[in-house]
């Protein structure tokens, strides 16, 4: 099967936002539980019998949890306006918002205790207030000060793993320089076609490699795989011979710059190369439900003294599936006597409707 063809399409911008987001249902879980962890702490400290206080947690739970929900719900609304704020700005407005949220429910359940002759209702207002703004603040202040700190940390190791990206980006190993212009310069005139071809090619990977994008389509990363794959074709002839097997259903996806490259480089240096008679290498994508799956795989030579770097590609290849979907990325690796096999797993784009 042919490799696809190289489209162009628009960069994608990925903001490092200070507040988590809160539409994903992961997070709303969490503040969820969160919340009632917090409801069960605070009917813990009241000195009264076990029976009351589970129908204390009970008022507490629900009054809690519809201040989470509408929390949340609200931050969710609010989180591109405030992901584009400062953060001290967007902490502030979202300490302000919460405190108001919780203000609002609390005049609401003080009048609803009232009219059904509970305790809660004969308390003053403004002490219910007091104390339930007390509680808010504090709550609200920790959870501000997790969500700036992991932020900070978020950030820092994307800023090293970016740097990792534009060290690899600037680095093409220079074997494989030296090689390409060799194979180029032996082709120029036996075969000036393939060399011209040789060259749009290296053309293409160093346009890949100096361009300023982040991200890349599927069909975008195989077809630089495909030059790649061309070029030390013309080098090592029919010692290395590549099977594609391209799942349309897998079209859209999208994955960081530089994902697959470097594996199918890996699997040319460490695999096809090494063998007398060179190998044979198979590049396969499809759709697994809500995931995309991208294998390579390659004759693994039987050595004791396997070339170095091996590692460094997949390393870096793992840290920066993680940063772009979480867990929903991941790079598994297969080894076996005679094959040595890298799947990459991505988020699968929606499907189109039939």
């Amino acid at each position: 099967m042919s490799a696809p063809a190289l489209p162009v399409t628009p960069a994608i911008r990925r903001d490092a936002a200070f507040l988590p987001d809160f539409c994903e249902q992961g997070n709303l879980l969490r503040t969820m539980l969160v919340a009632e962890l917090l409801a069960f702490i605070i009917v813990a400290a009241q000195p009264v019998a076990w029976i009351e206080r589970l129908q204390i947690l009970a008022l507490v739970s629900l009054f809690i949890q519809w201040v989470a929900l509408v929390d949340i719900a609200l931050l969710c609304m609010l989180q591109q306006r405030l992901a584009r704020l400062d953060d001290r700005i967007a902490a502030g407005l979202a300490f302000l918002l919460l405190q108001g949220v919780t203000a609002a429910f609390t005049v609401m359940a003080h009048g609803l205790a009232a009219r059904m002759g509970l305790p809660t209702g004969a308390q003053p207002l403004a002490a219910m207030l007091a104390e339930h703004g007390v509680i808010s603040a504090i709550v609200t202040a920790i959870a501000l000060r997790y969500f700036y700190v992991t932020a900070q940390w978020r950030r820092n190791v994307e800023a090293e793993a970016q740097s990792r990206v534009q060290a690899l980006q600037a680095r093409i190993r220079p074997h494989f320089l030296f090689n390409s212009m060799n194979t180029i310069a032996s082709l120029t005139r036996s075969a000036p076609e393939q060399a011209e071809s040789a060259v749009e090619d290296l053309a293409e990977l160093f346009r890949a490699s100096l361009a300023d994008r982040s991200t890349l389509t599927l069909e975008e990363e195989l077809a630089l795989v495909a030059s790649y794959l061309r070029i030390e074709g013309q080098r090592l002839s029919d010692r290395l011979t590549v099977d594609w097997a391209h799942d349309p259903a897998t079209g859209g996806a999208e994955l960081p710059a530089l994902t697959l490259q470097p594996l199918v480089e890996n699997a040319v240096y460490h695999g096809a190369e090494q063998l007398p008679g060179g190998g044979h290498i198979a590049i396969r994508t499809r759709r697994d439900g809500e995931s995309i799956v991208i294998e390579i795989d390659n004759p693994r030579p039987r050595t004791t003294s396997p070339r170095e770097g091996h590692r460094m590609a997949q390393d870096n290849v793992r840290q920066r599936l993680a940063l772009a979907f979480g867990e929903a990325g991941a790079l598994v690796v297969s080894d076996d006597a005679d094959r040595y096999r890298v799947a990459v797993r991505i988020p699968a784009p929606p499907e189109a409707p039939a």
